[in-house]
């Protein structure tokens, strides 16, 4: 049960900074179900291997953990105290777990205070060395099929398949994606990136706000990825006004299709950093469709180059050779380097809404969370929700909340589109 360079680096880190979960949060009418619900959860542990394992820490590896019912059902969390979103919001994303204990996956019902009749806020989380938001949105899909009783219609995830060897001889097909090692603008981990200001240098517990963002109808999901990273660069510009420097968005890179697997309950992204001159973003401000074009050619250009397996075979060394102490010291200061590795992580999830056709409640929105510097970006209905997070003592929740209007507010008058910021 050895796993791969991305689950076990995501192992050996989890809680130096935060519990680095991938957590989705649902806004529904009121509770649901609460018996049926938690026997859909027993019924989707006991058909998946993945989360019936515990991380040894000494050995490297996952062993075997058979999950009682008790256990399983100690991982839905169910409070009573109705709380507003955004305090409700924080308690949720800062929930810690014990990898070599404890489930590594939960879920949480809270009533809201903020709304009438009644609203209560569903969340799931899935810890990111288990898998990535795309396993966690197929495994909600078996979900809401074992609370309907029809989990028989399609087989359970398999484990993950994303293995060295896989990324290893898709690497080595290219002699460029290796050599892209000694240049540092296609190594992660180059400190290259401009720091952000901040107005302390602890990281605390994590905080996060949305920007709601109405798209036009036929708008498609290329686009709607655009306005993010488009937003995303913006707000940075906006924050930095009298800076010079590298934007460097850290950005995942599903390599699933490319490798040829299915739907898996695993990781099955690389990283890639998206470099961007802040002289060059700031120049576009003022045209956000100039600006969107500017991120798509960024983009376009590190995928040609085949970054991405670059930085898998950086990130297959550090997570087989760096040692535990090591990866764990440089963690947090690696937060408030300057320069620093990346300015932002920003991942762009995609449209989720075929993942809850099955949901057994009326969603009214949905939001999504990954402890880190950055912001995520999905679509829901005619939303599109950027999704900004830091830490407590880098910035202040007003901070949060000024970069994320920002933001919200340069893609409304950019892009035409009616935009409202929640939290945090």
């Amino acid at each position: 049960m050895r796993a791969n360079f991305v689950d076990t680096l995501l192992a050996r880190l989890d809680g130096e900074v935060a519990t680095i979960w991938a957590t989705v949060l649902l806004r529904i009418d009121a509770r649901p179900d609460v018996a049926r619900l938690r026997g859909a959860l027993r019924a989707l542990v006991r058909e998946s291997e993945r989360l019936n394992v515990a991380w040894d820490d000494a050995r490297g590896a996952w062993v075997p953990a058979p999950r009682t019912d008790e256990a399983v059902d100690a991982a839905l969390l169910e409070g009573a105290e109705p709380l507003d979103e955004p305090e409700a919001v924080t308690r949720i994303i800062n929930t810690r777990v014990d990898l070599a204990r404890d489930v590594p996956l939960r879920l949480h019902l809270r009533p809201l205070s903020d709304g009438a009749p009644g609203p209560w806020l569903f969340a799931i989380q899935l810890h990111h060395a288990i898998g990535d938001a795309k396993a966690l949105a197929h495994l909600l899909e078996r979900l809401w099929l074992h609370c309907a009783g029809r989990a028989s219609q399609s087989p359970p995830l398999g484990p993950s398949t994303l293995t060295d060897g896989k990324v290893l001889l898709a690497a080595l097909r290219g002699p460029g994606r290796v050599l892209g090692l000694v240049s540092p603008r296609r190594r992660l981990l180059a400190q290259r990136g401009l720091g952000l200001r901040r107005s302390g240098d602890t990281a605390g517990r994590s905080l996060m706000a949305t920007a709601r963002l109405t798209l036009p109808a036929g708008r498609t999901d290329v686009q709607a990825s655009e306005v993010f990273f488009a937003a995303l660069l913006a707000g940075v510009a906006l924050r930095e006004p009298t800076k010079d420097g590298l934007i460097r968005l850290r950005v995942p890179v599903d390599l699933r299709r490319m490798l040829g697997l299915g739907r898996m309950l695993g990781n099955g992204c690389s990283t890639v950093p998206l470099e961007l001159p802040l002289r060059e973003v700031r120049a576009r401000l003022a045209d956000a469709p100039a600006l969107a074009a500017l991120v798509r050619e960024a983009l376009r250009r590190v995928l040609d180059e085949g970054v991405h397996w670059t930085t898998a075979l950086e990130c297959m060394a550090v997570a087989r050779l760096a040692p535990g102490p090591v990866l764990r010291r440089n963690a947090r200061p690696g937060l408030v380097a300057e320069p620093r590795t990346n300015t932002l992580v920003a991942t762009y999830l995609g449209r989720l809404d075929k993942h809850f056709v099955d949901a057994p409640f009326r969603i009214h929105s949905l939001r999504s969370h990954t402890a880190t510097w950055g912001a995520t970006g999905l679509g829901f209905g005619d939303t599109l929700n950027i999704n900004t997070a830091t830490f407590e003592g880098l910035w202040t929740r007003g901070e949060l909340r000024d970069f994320t209007e920002q933001l919200a507010g340069w893609a409304s008058s950019g892009f035409g589109l009616a935009a409202e910021v929640v939290g945090p």
